[in-house]
């Protein structure tokens, strides 16, 4: 039996996660034809505190209702320009309670007696309403509550507290923070190819009745995937 040596193995490439020169040709990104890179497909909007029966998303590109690459990364409304396609592999919502801030809602609080809003903020988006993608004049995915679809990245807290303080001031260190978990809403194996200007939506709805907190919020949905484009 032949023996490869180790030198031998990061020569080639085999065996190993850093590619040879030869190689390097495949993740250029000056060549001609197509490209694929991992990208996401996002839009956040404001959560009013009084609730609201539907909120659409990626219906309004950036520059549009003073949008900006912090609230969305689309270009055109409701499609994806000429020599760029998407494939959807899953779905997030992501909800942040109090934004913008308010100071007695945040994860860390000392002052008078309360409950932690933010918690039960974060519950109740998630407990009810249904997630409605439709490509074209098609639903391709009808989903409820909206706890079914759980951000990837999330902000954790772990916390250890001691007070001391006196009966009549009636004060608390509040320290506390909640969110929906669990994995992931992936489409695999079936997922969903946005061509160019196809046009596309995604709604999030509260037939039920809308879904009051105490503090206004920040939701969004992320698609995740693959984003196909020319090569420069």
């Amino acid at each position: 039996m032949l023996e490869t040596k180790p030198e031998q193995i990061m020569a080639n490439g085999s065996g190993s996660g850093v590619p040879t020169r030869a190689e390097l040709s495949r993740y250029s990104v000056n060549r001609p034809g197509w490209e694929a890179i991992k990208q996401s497909l996002y839009d956040y909007q404001a959560y009013q505190a009084a609730g609201q029966s539907q909120l659409s998303f990626f219906q309004q590109p950036v520059g549009q209702a003073s949008k900006t690459l912090s609230d969305t990364n689309m270009t055109l409304a409701g499609q994806l320009p000429k020599n760029q396609e998407f494939l959807v592999t899953s779905i997030e919502v992501w909800f942040v309670p109090s934004t913008p801030t308010v100071a007695a809602g945040m994860p860390s609080f000392f002052g008078a007696q309360l409950a932690q809003t933010l918690i039960n903020d974060s519950y109740i988006v998630g407990r009810a309403g249904n997630l409605n993608l439709t490509i074209g004049a098609k639903p391709y995915l009808q989903e409820s509550p909206l706890g079914r679809f759980p951000a990837k990245a999330y902000f954790t807290l772990n916390a250890a507290l001691a007070d001391a303080t006196t009966a009549g001031a009636a004060l608390q260190t509040r320290t506390g923070y909640g969110q929906w978990s669990g994995r992931p809403y992936l489409l695999d194996p079936a997922p969903l190819l946005l061509p160019e200007n196809q046009n596309f939506s995604v709604s999030l709805n509260w037939p039920e009745g809308v879904q009051a907190i105490t503090n206004p919020g920040r939701i969004g949905v992320i698609l995740d995937g693959i984003l196909y484009r020319r090569s420069q």
